[in-house]
């Protein structure tokens, strides 16, 4: 056989099998077909289960815990100082129904809305877009975690841990945020502050819409910011010492040693209805410390525009951080003998600037300034020591995550007294004489005397009596009459000034009431003010007294 037959012949045998099928195997073929038809057929008919749709990862919530502000009882915010490798603890939390700041000594707080405004920034904050898995990629969106066992000075990408606890210390969110989007590629919207995100202790990075200025670490954008609550036009008097201390310890004899230089202590009124500040009193010191009494020159005046910008940042007076006192000092904010004698405590008081004498008085290194309201409070303000705070404020407006300078201060010992030459004594008026009247017996008398005459005496002689009788009845009623509305008007006289006594009386109680509140708010801290606030509310006699315009010359 040839190869073109071979080739033929084997053709043939396959067509053959592909259609020449024998009985049996069509048959099966046909049930075969039967049985996929009916099965297609069930399954079409068949009822289907209904599968939860899985949603994708960019559509789910950071936190579930956290879905009501009002369970969190405490943040924690640590940043990172890249420059120095250190860590920037903020804590806030509430005990016993209080807010505090444990970060700060344990400064009340004044911490309800702005924790609830951080906690809502939380809540059911959706995931916009996974943006990796892998751990390497966190330092390029700042999400490392600020952990003091692992970073160190020169690491990048370390971000801001914010963890948020109920009250029984469970977690309900801790957050690593780090870098904003700023890619022209990411899709926000104008005015939509987008940030990178994840979940301490886990990989994943997240991006979201969240305002990370919520977790602010400003002491004052968590206390009460009116330290002393006052209205600028209520003040009425202002005593300005202008002088510097100096204090230590001999170390030969370990007695305390106090040097003093003064300047000049002006004393100035203000008039709430002339709008006009006035000169009580002006003394300047000489090199032996002994006051002695000026007046203002023909070209001097007062310079009413650094006063009136004084009292305005009386009444806005901002601190920027705290210290804690030591324990000793009275009620009153004075120092007793029994604190006086603690060398430690007097030493802590010395390095801020004060001194405590026996006599309970405290002098302060670099002045004073005494600010009388018209309600009786007067409030006596020491200024301290210098001191640096460190600030965050402007890291986070910028959001590049770096610190900012540090701000310098001035420590500030606060305290309230009850002054009552402040108050306007109540003006009593005198009380009206009551002339002094016939008395009723004697009155009486009269009467039955003229029944009597009439009777026995003849009718003229009756008639007689009778009238002179009449005219003295007559004029005692008068003279009565007269008596009692000279005791009515005594007594309305008394009413009005007992009213006006008692309103006094209640003044003074309120006030004396307000100078205990104030001391017990004032009594365990230093305050630090910056110093332009310091240079704002202590001038020296420069800043008090100016020179004449020529217009006022002229005048």
């Amino acid at each position: 056989m040839g190869r073109h037959d071979a080739m033929n012949h084997t053709t043939n045998q396959s067509g053959d099998a592909a259609g020449g099928l024998s009985p049996a195997l069509q048959k099966t073929a046909l049930f075969l077909l039967g049985g996929i038809g009916m099965f297609l057929l069930g399954t079409a008919v068949q009822p289907r289960l209904r599968q939860s749709a899985v949603a994708p990862e960019a559509e789910r919530v950071l936190f579930q815990e956290l879905s009501d502000p009002a369970k969190a009882a405490s943040m924690e915010i640590i940043s990172f100082d890249d420059e120095t490798a250190t860590l920037k603890p903020f804590k806030v939390v509430q005990t016993g129904g209080v807010w505090s700041l444990p970060s700060h000594d344990g400064y009340p707080a004044d911490a309800k809305e702005q924790l609830a405004a951080a906690c809502n920034e939380l809540v059911d904050r959706p995931i916009l877009q996974v943006m990796t898995v892998s751990p390497g990629d966190h330092e390029t969106y700042g999400v490392i975690e600020p952990d003091p066992q692992k970073i160190k000075v020169g690491d990048s990408g370390v971000g801001k841990l914010v963890e948020i606890r109920d009250g029984s210390g469970n977690k309900l969110a801790r957050l690593i945020i780090g870098k904003e989007d700023r890619s022209p590629a990411s899709g926000g919207m104008p005015g939509r502050k987008l940030r990178f995100v994840r979940k301490a202790g886990q990989d994943p990075v997240y991006r979201v819409e969240i305002d990370a200025t919520k977790f602010t670490t400003n002491f004052d954008d968590w206390i009460e910011k009116d330290l002393l609550k006052i209205t600028p036009w209520d003040v009425r008097r202002l005593v300005i010492d202008d002088s510097t201390c100096t204090f230590g310890f001999d170390e030969a004899s370990g007695r305390p040693a106090v040097t003093q230089d003064r300047k000049s202590r002006i004393a100035l009124g203000y008039d709430d209805k002339d709008a006009k500040w006035s000169l009580l009193k002006l003394e300047a010191f000489g090199a032996d410390n002994k006051p002695q009494e000026e007046q203002l020159a023909g070209d001097e005046e007062l310079a009413s525009s650094k006063l009136n910008a004084l009292r305005d940042a009386l009444g806005d007076l901002k601190i920027i951080d705290v210290a804690r006192k030591p324990a000793g000092l009275s009620g009153d904010l004075k120092a007793e003998e029994k604190f006086t004698n603690d060398r430690e405590a007097v030493t802590s008081m010395a390095q801020k600037g004060f001194y405590p004498f026996a006599s309970g008085e405290i002098l302060s290194s670099n002045g004073e300034t005494i600010v009388g309201m018209k309600d009786g409070v007067e409030y006596l303000l020491r200024f301290g020591n210098g001191t640096s705070v460190a600030g965050d404020a402007k890291a986070e407006k910028k959001g590049d995550g770096k610190a900012s300078d540090d701000t310098s201060g001035r420590y500030l010992f606060v305290m309230a007294r009850f002054a009552e030459s402040l108050l306007e004594k109540p003006k009593l008026d005198p009380l009206p004489e009551v002339p002094s009247v016939p008395a009723a017996d004697e009155k009486q008398d009269e009467e039955k005397k003229d029944d009597t005459e009439k009777k026995e005496d003849t009718e003229k002689k009756a008639e007689e009596t009778g009238a002179d009788a009449s005219g003295k009845l007559a004029a005692a009623d008068e003279a009565e009459a007269k008596a009692q509305a000279a005791l009515e008007e005594r007594r309305r006289v008394e009413r009005e000034n007992r009213r006006r006594q008692e309103e006094y009386d209640e003044k003074v109680k309120a006030a004396q009431k307000r100078v205990k509140e104030l001391n017990a708010r004032f009594a365990d801290w230093y305050y630090v003010v910056s110093d332009d606030e310091y240079g704002k509310i202590h001038l020296d006699r420069a800043g008090v007294v100016q020179k004449k315009s020529k217009e006022a010359k002229q005048e």
